[in-house]
């Protein structure tokens, strides 16, 4: 089970070099989509980085946690802080 409190916390300490990271390795595994950061791989490799474990671990979870890991990540990247957190909401918000 993931600790969705510890994946918001890893999410907030990311920098820029790691975001960047997750993109080059991404981009190794052959992912061509054109903005990584919509895609479930990314996502994986981004919420391993901040729970410092390896993407393989995300990816081998069920399904629907797997899902929810990645929504909470999308969320954090582009849900405006103020109203909605990785670890409360899991949807996109309808503002986007």
């Amino acid at each position: 089970m993931i600790d969705f409190d510890k994946l918001n916390e890893g999410l907030n300490n990311l920098r820029g070099y790691e975001f960047e990271l997750a993109e080059t390795q991404e981009r190794a595994a052959g992912n061509t989509f054109a903005d990584l950061s919509f895609t479930k791989g990314f996502q994986a490799r981004l919420a391993a980085m901040a729970l410092k474990i390896p993407a393989d671990e995300i990816k081998a979870l069920p399904l629907k946690e797997f899902v929810k890991v990645c929504g909470a990540v999308f969320n954090f990247l582009f849900v405006p802080s103020d109203s909605a957190t990785p670890s409360t909401n899991s949807e996109v918000s309808s503002s986007i």
